[in-house]
């Protein structure tokens, strides 16, 4: 599992690391019922800057392990795995210093890590969870770390489709999945609370503000908005397209509702 390589990589450095990503969505939402199957092989993780020491450095944290950098020039902060896996390592963009990818956080390299704007919610709606592998007679590591809470789940996620939407080679009908299974099994009220105390926090009040907004243009405007289609395409061939693009907009509708003043 490369998350839990990583995580063993990094393992001196585990205080500043919060996961993020379908990894986490999965956490919050396995017990709900629905079409699409669980899966994914990558790895997200934000990095807390102001938690991270300065040995290790990440890079060569993640060499010793066997990682190596994408090779792709685009693909800044993002790792392969001894097994082929791609980990990404990413500090949110209001906390990353100067740059346009990389990140300002000496003594490390500039590459090891990306900027992100959209996760900076990670670093405040986030709690201790224990990261295992689905097979531990296989894999019986274990890991207590940060797990980004739903509401900075689904501040990231907008913002990563808001971002992706009109690039069709980097568009993934899975993120607006993500979005539906995230409504589909935590409470309105839950949202509302913690997107409320996103607001109230500097560091993420901009990107929740503007994360509100993306899921009432992404998905609040129905089942026809694009956000909307999105999430009912990815159950194609497996479940209810329609169904899943009708419930999303109710609930984004919903929580929009629960949102206001």
């Amino acid at each position: 599992m490369g998350l839990l390589d990583a995580l063993e990589a990094l393992e001196l450095h585990l205080d500043a690391l919060v996961v993020i990503g379908a990894q986490a969505v999965y956490l919050h939402t396995g017990a709900t019922e629905i079409a699409l199957a669980e899966f994914t092989t990558d790895g997200d993780v934000a990095v807390d800057p102001d938690l991270l020491s300065s040995d290790p450095l990440v890079e060569d944290a993640m060499n010793a392990a066997g990682f190596t950098p994408d090779p792709r020039q685009s693909a800044v902060g993002s790792w392969i795995s001894p097994r082929g896996v791609p980990v990404d390592l990413m500090v949110p963009e209001a906390v990353a210093g100067a740059g346009r990818r990389g990140v300002r956080v000496p003594p490390h390299d500039s590459k090891s890590m990306r900027r992100a704007r959209g996760i900076e919610a990670a670093l405040i709606d986030n709690s201790k969870m224990v990261i295992r592998a689905l097979d531990r007679v296989v894999d019986p590591r274990e890991f207590e770390v940060a797990v980004a809470g739903p509401a900075a789940l689904l501040v990231a996620k907008l913002h990563k489709i808001h971002d992706r939407i009109d690039s069709a080679s980097r568009r993934d009908n899975k993120d607006a999945h993500d979005v539906y299974r995230l409504l589909r099994a935590v409470e309105t009220q839950v949202f509302v609370a913690a997107i409320g105390r996103l607001l109230r926090e500097s560091l993420s009040a901009d990107v929740t503000r503007e994360a509100v907004a993306q899921l009432g243009e992404l998905f609040g405007h129905g089942a026809a908005a694009r956000g909307s289609l999105m999430a009912g395409a990815a159950e194609e061939l497996v479940g209810d397209p329609t169904a899943v693009s009708e419930s999303v907009a109710l609930l984004a509708q919903d929580l929009l509702a629960a949102l206001e003043p």
